[in-house]
């Protein structure tokens, strides 16, 4: 791992306990400011700039993009920014706490334009119901799109929940947060739009990761062609599930890998599940080289292989 991932980069997957107290991982007591979908790292960057009293956070599913964002914060030194490699609606949910934010900044979401493709937009009743929660009172959501039917339903949502005062859209004239995105949109002569939220109540928020790291024994020692016919295991259920897919034995014969599929409400997970024989039976639990974040469906998948497993014995 580069100096700059190992300074900027944090594992939230590895803890026990979430959401995280970010006042322990920063090493300082500050306000805590959120982006998600930092690309890049344009805007964060300069944010560090401008806020060097604040904590800042940000949440990507692009490894490359995590990567130049943590180089461009290592060259200009700034300490006070950490980055994770998870999905922004579930990092800001899972791991930060109730008014645990003073800020949250979402620039250029995709806006699924296609009507079937509503479902995917991120402005939706739960994940506004999530920044009500993790918001102090009068924390801000500020919100910036090149597309203006977006941001009047982001705004229109928000204002729905009555969790917040809502500013725009307004046209964002002179400079925004100089994404790639932004710059790019311009040179194209596309509007931008903004919209800025402050919250004053929040909405319980219901959490589904963290606690211990699943593990299972099974009675005896189990023949590693009952771990290959696992392949095809599944459940299915209205939050989610779990599918295993190969299995791949190792350590010389000693142990056996399996690949495991999940969805938790919509998050999705890959990771690999061994089975490895022990002095008494054999253990199954989840290889340390893929942990996941501990789901409900993780957990599942788990019991179930070693259920599995049981019943093959």
């Amino acid at each position: 791992m580069s100096t700059a991932l190992a300074q900027h980069v944090v594992h939230p997957e590895l803890w026990e306990s979430v959401p995280a107290d970010w006042d322990e991982v920063f090493g300082r007591v500050a306000p805590l400011a959120v982006e998600l979908g930092f690309g890049n790292g344009e805007f964060i960057a300069t944010l560090a700039r401008e806020r060097p009293d604040w904590n800042l956070l940000g949440f990507e599913i692009s490894l490359s993009c995590v990567d130049r964002a943590a180089h461009r914060l290592a060259r200009q030194g700034a300490s006070h920014v950490r980055l994770g490699l998870v999905d922004g609606r579930f990092g800001l949910r899972e791991l930060v706490p109730d008014g645990g934010a003073w800020a949250v900044y979402v620039h250029f979401p995709c806006p699924w334009p296609k009507a079937r493709h509503a479902g995917r937009r991120l402005f939706d009743a739960t994940f506004v119901g999530t920044l009500s929660s993790v918001l102090v009172t009068g924390g801000e959501v500020r919100l910036v799109t090149d597309v203006r039917a977006y941001a009047e339903e982001a705004a229109a949502e928000m204002e729905r929940t009555g969790c917040f005062e809502v500013e725009g859209p307004e046209p964002l004239l002179d400079t925004g947060p100089d994404t790639r995105y932004e710059l790019k949109w311009r040179r194209q002569g596309r509007p931008i739009w903004r919209v800025t939220a402050r919250a004053m109540r929040s909405l319980p928020v219901h959490r589904i990761a963290g606690g211990e790291m699943p593990h299972a024994r099974v009675e005896g020692r189990v023949d590693w062609d009952s771990v290959t016919r696992l392949d095809g295991l599944s459940e299915r259920a209205s939050h989610g599930g779990f599918t295993v897919r190969e299995a791949y034995t190792a350590d010389h014969g000693a142990s056996a890998l399996v690949r495991t599929f999940t969805t938790d409400e919509g998050f999705q997970q890959q990771f690999f599940v061994l089975v490895a024989h022990a002095r008494k039976g054999t253990l199954v639990k989840l290889d340390g080289g893929t942990l996941p974040f501990r789901t409900p469906n993780v957990k599942r998948a788990v019991a179930a292989i070693a259920e599995a497993l049981e019943e093959a014995a």
